[in-house]
């Protein structure tokens, strides 16, 4: 049996991956943020590291992940045939909760910005301290306790990711279909946050899952992505839909979302939203985002005008994606 330290584990599934094959099933089109290249590779070879879950020797974290992924795979392959949500009924919808849940904890992006956000209080509360840690506050921060700043990181994933169930079953689950005109691509850390309805007080974020106006997106093929909306976008949708018909038409957003909210058929999205969502992809990603074709000229624009968004996001600096994508 070989050494655990050997196994290559993915931080994104490999069957969520294969949504976005070149025609090749094997293979997937990469772009790296940090130099701006793009390269076909194949796809047991990306979003994955040897032993990423290992802790202190221990393989457990990355069995328990497969189990999970071994329960969701079939209700996203019946989601990709169908083409809408129609029949994937509520225990469905559950694991499906429980799968974003999980990939958005699971990833080097989430690791990375656990260990910098780390960082960064223990700076401060060092600065506090006049330099130097107590015993009892090195103890509450975990500076004292065995393994890597890594592992530590991973060894809260799974608490996290049920509090984060929680959140998502609020949710209203919508899925998007794109109109054939582009494709979506996929990023390593591949569950993407935005609120359009919510602009905040200026002061606290808008990106947490329990904040009114929150957007969460999982792309599960080159042609899908699924999302969980916050329940007030339906509102605000109806008092749209509610204001046209009163003209005597349909509006021509609203309508389908609240089709799509009812009876789980597709909203279709046009070449632009497309755009967008893939921006929010390059945004959330850590390095590498994913494609069934080399459509990355978008983020090389972007990165040769911010150099800084090489990086993933972290805490206490904006999210490196977009609030529009311009011709």
């Amino acid at each position: 049996m070989a050494d655990i330290a050997d196994t290559n584990q993915h931080y994104v599934p490999q069957f969520l991956l294969r949504g976005f094959h070149t025609g090749n099933e094997a293979q997937i089109w990469a772009f790296d943020k940090t130099t701006s290249k793009s390269f076909t590779t194949a796809i047991d070879k990306v979003a994955s590291e040897h032993g990423f879950y290992n802790i202190r020797g221990s393989a457990k974290l990355d069995e328990t992940i497969r189990k999970v992924e071994e329960a969701t795979a079939p209700i996203i392959r019946e989601i990709r045939d169908r083409r809408s949500l129609a029949g994937i009924d509520e225990h469905k919808r559950i694991w499906l909760s429980g799968f974003t849940a999980l990939q958005m904890v699971r990833t080097k992006g989430f690791s990375e910005r656990s260990r910098d956000m780390m960082r960064q209080i223990t700076n401060v509360v060092t600065q506090l301290s006049g330099g130097e840690l107590s015993e009892k506050v090195r103890k509450q921060l975990g500076l004292d306790e065995s393994g890597t700043e890594h592992e530590k990181a991973l060894s809260t994933i799974l608490g996290i990711a049920r509090s984060l169930v929680d959140e998502l079953q609020k949710k209203h689950m919508v899925l998007y279909r794109t109109d054939g005109s582009s494709s979506f691509c996929i990023g390593d850390s591949p569950v993407a946050l935005q609120n359009s309805v919510n602009p905040g007080d200026g002061i606290r974020g808008t990106l947490g899952l329990a904040v009114p106006g929150i957007e969460v997106f999982l792309p599960i093929s080159k042609n899908l992505v699924l999302a969980h909306m916050c329940p007030t976008i339906a509102v605000v949708y109806s008092g749209l839909q509610d204001d046209a018909r009163r003209m005597g038409f349909i509006h021509a957003h609203a309508g389908p979302y609240l089709r799509a909210v009812e009876h789980g058929t597709a909203v279709i999205i046009e070449r632009e939203p497309i755009r967008f969502q893939n921006s929010l992809q390059f945004g959330f990603a850590e390095r590498f985002v994913y494609s069934s074709v080399e459509n990355f000229k978008d983020a090389r624009d972007i990165l040769a005008e911010n150099p800084h968004r090489r990086m993933g996001p972290r805490y206490g600096r904006p999210y490196a994606g977009l609030s529009q994508v311009e011709d």
